[in-house]
């Protein structure tokens, strides 16, 4: 009988374990966006649409809110091209208040692309420049996916920055088409940190 007793104690406490630790990971979730207010971050923060000609490039293209298989996302589209010392279009939003990067191990999205490489752009206050950010580099496929970005994954952009984004506090993040000449085509459906 006693070790019936503690067989189903162990079992318990197991049980209690694994649902304390299952609770304390999705905890740490945030979710940024998942267009329940299209065109504003829960932060109510807006996306902006930009491309390279702010510094005399030539890429063009545009931002909208679409659905692609029955999910509502930001669809960002058009010509990248890397003449003039171009090469980008991205979406923008600023986050107020800044995320510690500390408080989360990356940021996720979940994506539709048509099977071309896109970047994840992050600006923290040591980014100073325009041209600064960390970047993580990922492939969209023609179909829904989420995509995990560790923040000790993110490449600095500059040499004078410091060399990891772990630490800083995080003010923008886009999601960006750029470094190549190609067609963009990329639906983002939800983003956030994990």
């Amino acid at each position: 009988m006693q070790k019936k007793n503690n067989s189903s104690l162990e079992s318990f406490l197991i049980l209690i374990i694994l649902i304390i630790c299952q609770n304390t990971s999705f905890s740490k979730d945030m979710i940024l966006d998942q267009l329940k207010n299209p065109n504003l971050t829960i932060q109510s923060q807006e996306w902006n649409f930009v491309t390279d000609q702010v510094m005399g490039g030539v890429s063009v293209g545009n931002f909208s809110v679409d659905e692609i298989e029955g999910f509502r996302c930001y669809r960002m589209t058009g010509e990248v091209s890397t003449k003039n010392k171009g090469g980008f279009i991205q979406i923008r939003a600023r986050l107020n208040p800044e995320i510690y990067s500390k408080d989360y191990k990356g940021i996720y999205i979940k994506v539709y692309g048509n099977n071309n490489n896109y970047n994840l752009h992050l600006r923290t206050g040591l980014t100073l420049a325009p041209w600064q950010y960390y970047g993580f580099t990922f492939f969209s496929r023609k179909n829904w996916t989420e995509i995990r970005a560790p923040f000790n994954e993110f490449q600095k952009s500059n040499y004078y920055q410091p060399k990891s984004i772990i630490g800083q506090n995080i003010k923008s993040v886009g999601l960006v088409a750029g470094f190549n000449d190609f067609k963009a085509d990329i639906c983002l459906g939800e983003i956030g940190f994990y």
